[in-house]
C-alpha cells in the first residue's frame, strides 16, 4: 500500500464506523478505487449491506470489476457493472429513438408488454437457459460489456439478466442516475431488493455529481419537439392535443420574434405558467389538466407505434411531462425558467424553453440522509468545504486531501506570465503570442501534447492565429458537435502518435477529452490549459449567482461562477498524470492562475508545485528542456 492509500483507507474506515460521510481528494494514479473497496469490504459495518459504486464513465465502472477480480483471491466478493438501459439494450431502434433514461425505461416496459422485444421474448421461451446463465454468473465479477456479449450470443436481454443478478451481487458499479434520478431509482432498488438504508454509496469522480444532479432535475422543450408533437396529434386525429400544442407553438414563435439579438431571456416561472394557463383555458383545459392530457395522449401514441413496429417514440408524452414539471417548479427558487435560441448543426436557430435547476441538493440531500454510508472521492474536489456545501453533504463530513503518489522529479507545473484569455485581451496579437508559447511546448515535449482551451471561441482564435502551420507535429482538433464514435476515432489516432514522434490534441476544458479522457505514458507528456474557463456573462449566470448568495451569503459569486471554472481547469490539468510512473508537464497558460485565489481551488498536488515562467521567449522551452532532457526530446 502506498502512503496515500493508507491515509484513505484510514479515513474511510473511520467515516463508516462513526456514521459520517467521507470526502476524499486524491490524484488519479494513487489507486483510489482499490483503496476504497478494501476499506469498505473489510469493515464489519459492510456486512449485510449492498455497495453501490457510482461513476460517470463506463471505463471506471468496469475498472471496479477488474479490481474485484484481484480482490477475489483474498475474499469472496461478487459484483456487476451496469450501463444505462439504452446502452445495455440490444434493440437498435430503442437506442436511437429515446433521449433520456426515463424515456428508455418507459419504452422498454411497453415493448415487453406488447411482445415487441425479441430478446425478452427469447428469455420467456428459454427459461431453463436463463436459469443456467444466472446460476453461472452469480457470485462472479461481471462487467456490462461482457454481459452484453454473452447475452447477444444467446439472444437474451442484457438488462433483464443484469436485474436477475443484482440481488446476489455485493458490489454494483453504475451511473449516478441509477441513484439520483427519481424515475430510475425506484426500479433499481426493487431489482436490488434493498432500501436506501441498506446501501453504502461510493461516489467516484464526485466532482461531477453537482452537474449530474442539475442535469437530471432540468428539462427543455424545443420548437422541433413541438413540431413533432403537432404531427403526432394530427396523425391521431386528436383535436384537443393539437389545440394545446398550438398554444405552446405560438408562445415560442412570439419569443423568437421579440428576442432580437438577445438570444436568451430569464422569465419568472409563475408568469410563464400564467400566460400558458390563460391560453389553455381558452381551449377548455386547466393548466395541470393540459399536461396530464398530453402525457396520456403521448402514451397512446407510444403504444400504437410500438404495436405497428414503428419507431418507439412520443413527443406528445415528452411535452406533457414538461408542462407537469413547469407546474411543479413555477414558484420554486431552486429553478430558473429560460427562453433561448439554440443553433443546431446546420446553424439554424431553434427556439427553446428551459426549466433549469440551479441547486443539486434538490436531489442529493435526501439520498445522503437516507443511505447507510456515503464516500465521495475525486482528484478535483478542492476546496473540500465548498464541495460539501454545494453537493448537500452534512457539515460533519470527514475530509481528506491525500498526499501525492507521484515522484517529485516526474511533475513539472508551470504558470506563464504575459498571456491570458481574459475577454478584453483576446486580440490577434495575444493569440499569436499564445501560439508562439505553444510552439515552445510542442518542440520541447518528447511525444504527445494536449492543449485544452477556455472555450471553443479561444480554440478558434488559436486556429485563426495559425497554430496548425506553426507547430511541428500533427494537430487533431476536437469538434463540438462530433458524435462519440467520431471523437473516439480522433483520440485513438492522436494516441497512436505517442510511439512515432508525437502529436497535438486541441480541445476545450469541460469537454469530453479534457474531462473523461485518460492519456497514460507518452499519450500525453505535456498538457496545456490555455486560459481560465469562466462562463460568459448572461442573465442565467446572474440568476445562478443570486440564488447561491441567498444560500451562502458572501459566497454566491464563488459558488456560481468561479468554482465551476476552476474545477474544469483542474480536470484538464490532471489529464497527463494517470499512472504512478507518468512523467509529465502541466503548463497553465494564463497569468491569472498565479493568483492565490485560483490556486486555492486547484488540487494540492498541483498548486504546491506551481512555478512562475517569466514573459520571455524561450523561457518555457528552457524549463521543459531541463525537465525532459535533451535526450528525451530528440
Amino acid at each position: 500500500m502506498r502512503q496515500a492509500q493508507v491515509e484513505m483507507v484510514g479515513v474511510v474506515r473511520e467515516a463508516i464506523e462513526k456514521a459520517r460521510p467521507a470526502v476524499v481528494e486524491g490524484p488519479t494514479g494513487m489507486g483510489k478505487t482499490i483503496a476504497v473497496l478494501c476499506a469498505v469490504l473489510s469493515s464489519s459495518y459492510a456486512e449485510g449491506k449492498k455497495i453501490v459504486y457510482c461513476s460517470r464513465t463506463h471505463g471506471q465502472m468496469d475498472r471496479v470489476i477488474e479490481e474485484l477480480r484481484v480482490l477475489s483471491s483474498k475474499l469472496s466478493v461478487s459484483g456487476i457493472s451496469l450501463r444505462g438501459r439504452r446502452e445495455m439494450c440490444l434493440d437498435q431502434m430503442l437506442k436511437r429513438s429515446t433521449f433520456t433514461a426515463g424515456e428508455a425505461a418507459r419504452t422498454c416496459v411497453v415493448m415487453k408488454k406488447l411482445g415487441r422485444c425479441e430478446f425478452f421474448n427469447q428469455m420467456m421461451a428459454d427459461t431453463r437457459g436463463v436459469e443456467r446463465l444466472v446460476s453461472e454468473l452469480t457470485g462472479q465479477q461481471v462487467s456490462a460489456g461482457e454481459l452484453k456479449r454473452i447475452c447477444k450470443a444467446k439472444g437474451f436481454c442484457p438488462y433483464q439478466i443484469a436485474r436477475l443478478l443484482l440481488p446476489a451481487a455485493k458490489v454494483v458499479a453504475c451511473s449516478y442516475v441509477y441513484i439520483f434520478d427519481p424515475d430510475i431509482r425506484q426500479s433499481f432498488l426493487k431489482s436490488l431488493q434493498v432500501e436506501l438504508g441498506d446501501i453504502i454509496l461510493i461516489l467516484d469522480e464526485a466532482h461531477n455529481l453537482p452537474e449530474v444532479a442539475v442535469e437530471v432535475a432540468s428539462a427543455e422543450l424545443t420548437s422541433n419537439s413541438i413540431l413533432h408533437s403537432r404531427k403526432e396529434a394530427e396523425e391521431s386525429g386528436d383535436t384537443s392535443a393539437l389545440a394545446l400544442v398550438g398554444a405552446l407553438e405560438e408562445l415560442l414563435e412570439d419569443f423568437a420574434r421579440s428576442s432580437g439579438d438577445e438570444g436568451e431571456r430569464v422569465v419568472k416561472g409563475q408568469d410563464l405558467r400564467n400566460v400558458l394557463s390563460r391560453e389553455f383555458e381558452k381551449r377548455g383545459f386547466e393548466f395541470i389538466q393540459a399536461g396530464e392530457y398530453l402525457e396520456e395522449a403521448g402514451e397512446k401514441v407510444l403504444v400504437r407505434r410500438i404495436s405497428e413496429g414503428k419507431t418507439p417514440r412520443s413527443f406528445l408524452r415528452r411535452t406533457g411531462r414538461f408542462l407537469s414539471m413547469l407546474n411543479n417548479t413555477a414558484k420554486r427558487e431552486e429553478f430558473i425558467h429560460v427562453f433561448s435560441l439554440r443553433q443546431d448543426k446546420k446553424g439554424k436557430l431553434i427556439p427553446t424553453l428551459e426549466i433549469q435547476a440551479i441547486d443539486p441538493r434538490l436531489l442529493t440531500t435526501s439520498i445522503f440522509t437516507s443511505v447507510y454510508r456515503v464516500v465521495s472521492m475525486s482528484g478535483t474536489l478542492s476546496p473540500l468545504g465548498a464541495y460539501v456545501n454545494v453537493s448537500g453533504l452534512p457539515e460533519n463530513s470527514i475530509k481528506l486531501q491525500c498526499s501525492s503518489p507521484f515522484l517529485e522529479k516526474n511533475i513539472l507545473v508551470l504558470a506563464t506570465r504575459g498571456v491570458t484569455t481574459k475577454e478584453e485581451h483576446r486580440t490577434p496579437k495575444m493569440y499569436q503570442k499564445i501560439v508562439e508559447r505553444l510552439v515552445e511546448v510542442v518542440d520541447s515535449t518528447p511525444a504527445n501534447i494536449g492543449v485544452f482551451t477556455a472555450s471553443y471561441g479561444v480554440l478558434q482564435g488559436l486556429l485563426d492565429a495559425g497554430i496548425e502551420r506553426a507547430i511541428s507535429k500533427p494537430l487533431f482538433v476536437e469538434e463540438k458537435e462530433a458524435s462519440s464514435e467520431k471523437n473516439d476515432r480522433l483520440v485513438r489516432k492522436f494516441k497512436s502518435f505517442a510511439r512515432i514522434g508525437g502529436a497535438v490534441l486541441l480541445g476545450v476544458m469541460g469537454g469530453r477529452n479534457a474531462e473523461g479522457g485518460d492519456y497514460p505514458g507518452h499519450e500525453m507528456d505535456s498538457v496545456v490549459a490555455v486560459g481560465v474557463p469562466y462562463a460568459p456573462p448572461t442573465r442565467r449566470l446572474e440568476a445562478t449567482m443570486e440564488y447561491w448568495e441567498t444560500q451562502f451569503p458572501g459566497a454566491g459569486r464563488f459558488y456560481g461562477y468561479y468554482l465551476p471554472a476552476h474545477r474544469r481547469l483542474a480536470q484538464a490539468a490532471g489529464r497527463a498524470h494517470r499512472l504512478i510512473t507518468d512523467k509529465a508537464a502541466i503548463i497553465l497558460m494564463d497569468e491569472r492562475v498565479l493568483s492565490p485565489f485560483i490556486r486555492r481551488s486547484l488540487p494540492r498536488w498541483i498548486s504546491r508545485r506551481v512555478e512562475v515562467t517569466e514573459d520571455e521567449r524561450g523561457a518555457l522551452a528552457s524549463k521543459l528542456g531541463e525537465f525532459f532532457g535533451e535526450k528525451d526530446i530528440h
